[in-house]
């Protein structure tokens, strides 16, 4: 089974981020690391993180940014960062809340797992019957807005590009992240249309896989200044890839 790394984008994360549920989880389950971004966080974040690192060297990684740089440069560090190390064939990246449970990440290791082709494998937050998906109702219909616009906007046949749960092939990554991404918060977007820019076959090596859990917490990242921003960085994002 291919060694897997999943980058955890942190900002302010010192007094939510769940240390022992990751310790806990690398303890009993060998094939995932994880490596931690802090984003320039005003709290003691990195000190939190070191401090985590320390605990686990051999499955925890660091990246410590001095500034704040958004959710979309943290990752992409993250990803870079790992993709030097040239240790892990499959990387990924996944919300510090977790409102995805570790647990999730097998449903999208497995889907890659039994299907070779697949070189990326996305979350999506699909309530249905067996499934426990606690959303916001207006965050809900926002978010299916939002798909619906983008998938009639790109010609992108995507459920839910903003889910913060991804994994993906190493070859993709100087694909998906060479670049610094134009938006902030809809990055997902453009690393898709990056994607299908560079393969016509997207639609058979990117896979969504439905979530056994998703559970919305309290602290939302997201603003209402930044869902304002949005008309802008779509239009943005049209103009570059379309």
């Amino acid at each position: 089974m291919e060694k897997i790394c999943v980058i955890i984008p942190c900002y302010n994360e010192a007094q939510r981020l769940e240390v022992d549920v990751f310790r806990e989880f690398v303890k009993r389950e060998g094939r995932f690391d994880f490596c931690f971004v802090n984003d320039g966080s005003q709290d003691n974040t990195s000190e939190v993180l070191q401090r985590v690192v320390e605990l686990e060297p051999e499955r925890f990684l660091l990246v410590d940014n001095a500034d704040n740089r958004g959710k979309a440069e943290a990752v992409r560090c993250g990803m870079l960062y790992v993709d030097s190390l040239n240790r892990y064939t499959v990387v990924g990246y996944l919300d510090a809340d977790l409102a995805t449970p570790l647990e999730d990440l097998y449903l999208l290791a497995d889907e890659m797992d039994r299907k070779p082709e697949v070189g990326m494998a996305m979350g999506a937050r699909l309530k249905r019957l067996g499934a426990n998906v606690q959303r916001k109702a207006y965050r809900h219909y926002l978010g299916r807005g939002f798909a619906t616009v983008v998938s009639m906007l790109f010609q992108l046949p995507v459920y839910d590009s903003q889910c913060g749960a991804k994994l993906m092939k190493s070859e993709l990554i100087p694909v998906g992240f060479g670049e610094k991404f134009n938006s902030g918060w809809l990055f997902d977007v453009e690393l898709l249309l990056r994607v299908r820019k560079e393969h016509a076959d997207y639609d058979r090596i990117i896979h969504e896989v439905p979530l056994n859990t998703w559970i919305e917490k309290g602290d939302s990242r997201i603003k209402f200044k930044h869902l304002l921003k949005m008309p802008k960085e779509l239009f943005h994002i049209y103009c570059r890839y379309m």
